[in-house]
């Protein structure tokens, strides 16, 4: 099973049985495998390697696995990704990180065949390692799970220790686990996936452990186990015990007024809920003796299977009386792969000239990663054909990411980057599928009457057929499972399209329309800063920010807009006089006041769109600032998206500008990369850099309807913020219950 291929072309959902992913996947790579873990367990063997290529900046994680009944055909799989391209940005000879009790098993076959460097990890500190890695680092990595409410995503990185991981393969270990790289195991049964396993095989004969669980969705495990209700003939209420709770796990056998012939899929389900529900209980006594609320269960047993999650979610809330929950994770069975891959990066010696500035290089202290890394679902895979989640690719950023140091997230004042969580409303989740899909075939047409300048030439216009077909498929798969790739916002839509697009190798379809409005905006900034000179010091403030807003109606994001966008029609003062300014969305006077009796030290600007947006919006207000002597960090996206404007992009922009008025080039202004590739904004995931050259900003400025209507609506901040945008799309103005072309100029002073 392999979860995300190496070349894309023509495919998009690629999930083949264990086992056969090196016979499919690899006969067109073209991407360098620059490292190989592998975690083989008594019934699977896990992989995961990292690739560079041109689809991915600083390198991609895939994963896949395989039966270990069949380890030969892992152990190819592996040759043939060593046989890959050599990777040249590194003169170390290949090395493969191994762990599990196959590691040991199989370590003279990996020897033999692969004819390298085996490095065998420990692994518990590979699963704990793995476990902190995903916690960390990937969006909506853990959720919790029943049936009355499916998988509800938990951010659990604030407060992750201490906690328990109930890891089960084909037996469970039970790890108590404090700290980086503090831990122990504590329990353990040997009750577990290969129980399971070995069980239903002796007594059905199937094979396939996707197959028994598939036989659990049909069984009654009813006629075969003895039920609370078989004994007492109702509840036994005073100790919480329903009728159809389980009494005895086969017990029912033997009872006289059953049938003596037993359906497979009823014993199928009576031993999963055995299996489960005792695992569940030692977990619960386990967590109660050592005083641990977080309960992980990972490993390949779960497989995302519902049935087995609800199991175990409904053990731990009924021994503990609503007071634990358990926890799942979308990377379940790859914890000990991934931990052996990055306990196999710390152990390479650090080449100290190319150690970034954010590294710890004490002595004897673990190296701080200079990197972070995000799920791309461009390509995604299910761990099995009924798992309820789908795992992405991890593109590896070439920063690390971190929180922007003003933003507030506390457990009285949580940040939640989306505005609205398109889950649990299936009115707005139905609208924006529809829009993107709309939105999507309307890129065809842009292209086909000559307003994509980039997508003129053949070979791009088939780039964005593929990229039409891709995202298409990825949206349809949403409406049938809202849930395949985490909580779904308009911020994830927006940025699976980028991605997307991207994986097709369109970087910046709006390039060339980009180019043309930055130009037309420069020609007009020296008439639009000299009309602002012109007018009082009291009313100039209130002036530019209406300029910002105007500025931001140029967004080929907002459908409503691309036509006049693509004739040409809009200019600033028409869109001006298309805002509405309503006293609910707009207490900007409120900063006119403060900004006139008072000097902010510095500002970190968040822009939108590049043309007039950034030009006759955002500069002269940041030109205002600065004669202020404020200083003020510009902050862009570091990929394209849309006619976003990036930090290259917007380095260039300013050096023009300075053309116009000097105060450009001052040392007081700076620009920098957010790390951000989309529309929308995640203020916990900013480049290390854009952070550390703003951590004494006293004034936050977010512009654009991505980056503070669709996302950051609510965000608060230990500083003045002001958050600048126009409501272009209907859904989002209904609800705010505002407007369509409403402005939001919404100042709030420190919490």
């Amino acid at each position: 099973m392999m979860f995300g291929s190496i070349n894309s072309s023509g495919a998009i959902i690629d999930v083949t049985k264990h086992g056969e992913a090196s016979d499919i996947l690899l006969p067109n790579q073209t991407d360098r495998v620059q490292k190989v873990a592998v975690d083989i367990g008594g019934s699977l063997a896990k992989v995961v390697y990292l690739t560079s290529g041109p689809r991915s900046q600083g390198g991609r994680l895939h994963f896949a696995a395989f039966e270990t009944d069949n380890v030969e055909k892992c152990v190819a799989f592996i040759r043939t990704l060593l046989d890959s391209p050599p990777d040249t940005s590194e003169n170390a000879e290949p090395v493969i990180m191994a762990t599990g009790g196959g590691a040991h098993r199989f370590r003279d076959l990996l020897n033999k065949e692969l004819g390298v460097e085996i490095r065998v990890e420990d692994e518990m500190e590979s699963l704990t390692a793995g476990l902190n890695f995903l916690i960390r680092e990937v969006a909506d990595e853990v959720f919790t799970y029943s049936e009355d409410t499916p998988m509800q995503f938990v951010d659990a990185a604030a407060d992750m220790f201490p906690y328990m991981l109930v890891n089960i393969g084909s037996g469970v270990s039970i790890l108590k686990v404090t700290g980086d790289d503090e831990f122990e195991r504590i329990s353990g049964t040997s009750l577990g996936g290969g129980t399971l396993w070995g069980l239903l095989n002796l007594l059905t004969g199937v094979r396939s452990f996707d197959a028994m669980l598939d036989m659990t969705k049909t069984g009654d495990n009813a006629k075969v186990d003895m039920m609370v209700g078989d004994i007492y003939g109702t509840n036994y209420g005073r100790i919480g015990l329903k009728a159809s709770n389980i009494a005895s796990s086969m017990g029912g056998v033997y009872r006289k007024t059953l049938d003596k012939h037993f359906d497979d899929s009823d014993v199928a389900r009576s031993i999963l809920y055995m299996v489960s529900n005792n695992i569940g209980q030692i977990a619960y006594l386990n967590a109660q003796l050592h005083g641990i609320r977080h309960i992980y269960f990972g490993g390949y047993f779960i497989r995302g299977h519902p049935l087995t999650m609800h199991t175990l979610s409904y053990a731990i809330n009924f021994w503990s009386k609503g007071e634990m929950r358990a926890l799942f994770l979308r990377h379940e069975g790859f914890l000990g792969a991934t931990g052996a891959f990055f306990i196999g990066e710390r152990a390479r010696p650090a080449d100290v000239s190319q150690t970034a500035d954010n590294e710890d290089k004490t002595p004897g202290v673990r190296r701080r990663r200079a990197y972070s890394f995000t799920e791309n679902f461009s390509i995604a895979g299910a761990i099995a054909d009924d798992a309820i989640g789908s795992l992405g690719m991890l593109d590896r950023e070439p920063s690390a990411l971190e929180p922007l140091a003003q933003l507030v997230n506390t457990a009285k004042c949580p940040y939640t980057p989306d505005t609205v969580d398109l889950t649990h409303e299936p009115r707005q989740q139905a609208y924006w599928i529809s829009a993107m899909q709309r939105n999507t075939n309307g890129l065809l047409d842009l292209a086909d009457s000559g307003a994509l300048p980039g997508c003129s030439d053949p070979e791009s216009r088939q780039r964005l057929s593929r990229f039409v077909s891709l995202y298409l498929k990825h949206l349809h798969q949403l409406q049938r499972r809202p849930l395949s790739y985490g909580a779904m916002s308009v911020r994830a839509l927006l940025g699976l399209r980028e991605q997307c697009l991207h994986e097709v190798g369109l970087e910046d379809i709006f390039a060339g329309v980009k180019k043309h409005e930055t130009d037309g905006a420069l020609a007009a900034l020296h008439a639009v800063l000299r009309e602002v000179d012109a007018m009082s010091e009291s009313e100039r403030p209130r002036v530019l920010l209406q300029n910002v807003l105007a500025g931001n109606m140029f967004d080929w994001g907002a459908t409503q807009l691309r036509g006049v966008l693509a004739e040409g029609s809009l200019d600033l003062d028409k869109a001006r006089d298309q805002i509405t300014w309503r006293q609910e969305f707009d207490n900007g006077m409120d900063f006119v006041a403060r900004i006139q009796h008072h000097t902010y030290l510095q500002a970190v600007v968040f822009v939108d769109n590049s043309g007039a947006d950034v030009c006759l919006g955002v500069l002269p207000f940041v030109r205002f600032l600065l004669q202020q002597n404020t200083r003020v960090v510009l902050a862009a996206n570091s990929r394209p998206a849309l006619n976003d404007v990036t930090d290259r992009e917007l380095v260039d922009i300013v050096r023009r500008a300075q053309v116009v008025d000097p105060i450009f080039g001052t040392d007081l202004l700076s620009v920098c990369g957010t790390g951000s590739s989309g529309p929308c904004l995640d203020l916990r995931k900013l480049d290390a850099r854009l952070v550390q050259a703003t951590q004494n900003a006293d004034l936050v400025v977010i512009v654009g309807m991505g980056r503070a209507i669709h996302s950051n609506y609510y965000a608060r901040f230990s500083c003045d913020s002001l958050k600048l945008a126009v409501f272009k799309n209907q859904m989002a103005a209904d609800a705010a219950h505002a407007h369509i072309y409403d402005a939001l100029c919404k100042y709030e002073r420190a919490v």
